[in-house]
């Protein structure tokens, strides 16, 4: 990076700090800030997912919320092959600002029917299909209170595998970029300046859902300083540089090759050699403090959490260093009781990394990819069980002021910005040299997009 025109994150002062009621958080027309409740549960569900409002009048949707993907899609009315799910089908007649997206023009798939066409395959075997349309949409639910704008999105005629038969009705990709369906609905949310201020999406998991975030992050939730270090998005996927696992100073991993964060996959996946090393570690350190519990293939009962480790997971070769604690790389069994068991995976020899929902639970991570940098925050994240009833005439109008004294989030200092994050540079410089293309088996790690959602 030496020699590089650094900005001091100026642009940082577009971020604030959302305090309002962590129950409500409703849009924020000050500083132009949305935000949707997160529900899900990796034991339970076996992914995250957030609501839309599609349609006039509204109609909600659940979906899987994915940055390993970009297509926001769910099943319509006549379905010719989608599974039963926990909101009804999407009622394409039944809004009347619904329109199809015609053959020809922008669209950039298959006719078919004279309507614009969709597919989306998954390595694990799951794919949709069905035709593109343009409709109202808002994020969250009628709580919330955001704007709507108008976006594509997909209407299954046919789903199979994990999407037949997950609880979510659909799916929704937040990745750099929509591969399948054109301009996707995050994109849509960012062009809409007159709602949402910075191109910035922030996901702050808890062990039952949290708060996704759009247009800024949320530090009222935040127990540590923001750590930012680059992130690469020229393939299209969030990628990070994974140096090491350390446990106290003690290096247990370092192969973690190429690096993504996705949200849509449930564990985190590794190497063989690096699970390996993780596992000895944990059961080594319980062994030689008096005991964790009782290990039985990967679960632990009676588990206490207080004796296992705490990792720390280390970006750009150290200068950006984050703790993985034990609530996050393990989790519980059953709605309640003491049985934990280890959320990361072995993906085999010589693979790559997916920092899955496991790596990101009780943090937020602010995904800045115009400026390409993610940055890190331990976090008290907000839990949401239960979702409200849904009514099709609740008054969804956003308010035109600011439901909180929102303040402008301090700017990192030297010591909370390590010099690893100030990639940022201004307009006028050259921008950070590319990273090489991913190879093959990480461009479809999209496919681990709902891996394991039941």
């Amino acid at each position: 990076m030496s020699g590089r025109a650094i900005r001091r994150l100026g642009w940082l002062r577009v971020i604030v700090a959302l305090v309002a009621d962590r129950g409500s958080a409703i849009y924020d027309a000050q500083h132009k800030i949305e935000s949707a409740r997160i529900y899900g549960n990796i034991d339970k569900y076996a992914y995250y997912f957030v609501d839309l409002l599609v349609g006039t009048p509204p109609q909600r949707v659940s979906v899987i919320l994915d940055t390993g993907s970009g297509v926001c899609a769910f099943p319509c009315q006549n379905c010719g092959h989608c599974g039963k799910h926990i909101d009804p089908a999407f009622d394409f007649g039944h809004s009347s600002t619904a329109k199809w997206v015609p053959c020809g023009g922008d669209c950039q798939s298959t006719c078919r029917n004279n309507k614009c066409s969709y597919h989306q395959g998954y390595t694990e075997g799951s794919s949709i299909s069905g035709f593109l349309f343009e409709d109202a949409v808002r994020l969250g639910d009628a709580i919330q209170k955001n704007p709507f704008i108008r976006a594509r999105m997909g209407c299954h005629d046919n789903e199979n595998n994990l999407f037949y038969t997950q609880k979510a009705n659909g799916i929704l990709g937040v990745a750099p970029s929509a591969r399948a369906g054109g301009k996707s609905l995050l994109k849509a949310l960012f062009e809409d300046k007159e709602h949402v201020d910075s191109n910035i999406l922030s996901i702050c998991l808890s062990e039952w859902g949290g708060r996704m975030t759009v247009g800024g992050h949320n530090s009222s939730y935040h127990t540590s300083s923001i750590q930012y270090t680059y992130l690469r998005t020229t393939s299209g996927y969030y990628h990070v540089t994974l140096s090491d696992i350390f446990h106290e100073s003690t290096p247990v991993a370092n192969n973690f090759r190429m690096t993504m964060i996705d949200s849509g996959t449930t564990y985190t996946y590794m190497g063989t050699t690096s699970y390996n090393a993780l596992r000895k570690r944990i059961e080594d350190h319980c062994r030689s403090h008096g005991g964790c519990g009782s290990l039985s293939g990967k679960c632990w009962t009676n588990a206490n959490l207080d004796r296992f480790p705490i990792f720390t997971t280390s970006f750009e070769s150290g200068k950006v260093k984050t703790p993985w604690v034990p609530k996050a790389y393990m989790y519980r069994r059953g709605a309640s009781g003491n049985t934990w068991c280890y959320a990361f995976e072995n993906d085999g020899a010589n693979a790559n990394t997916v920092l899955g929902a496991s790596w990101m639970l009780h943090q937020e991570i602010i995904l800045d990819a115009t400026n390409s940098l993610v940055g890190i925050a331990s976090a008290n994240c907000p839990e949401y069980k239960d979702r409200p009833e849904h009514r099709e005439n609740a008054d969804v109008t956003p308010p035109t002021w600011s439901p909180s004294r929102a303040a402008p989030a301090p700017e990192p200092t030297a010591a909370s910005t390590p010099a690893a994050t100030t990639v940022a540079t201004t307009a006028s410089t050259t921008a950070a040299p590319p990273p090489p293309a991913p190879p093959a088996a990480a461009a479809t790690s999209e496919a681990t997009a709902v891996t394991a959602a039941a």
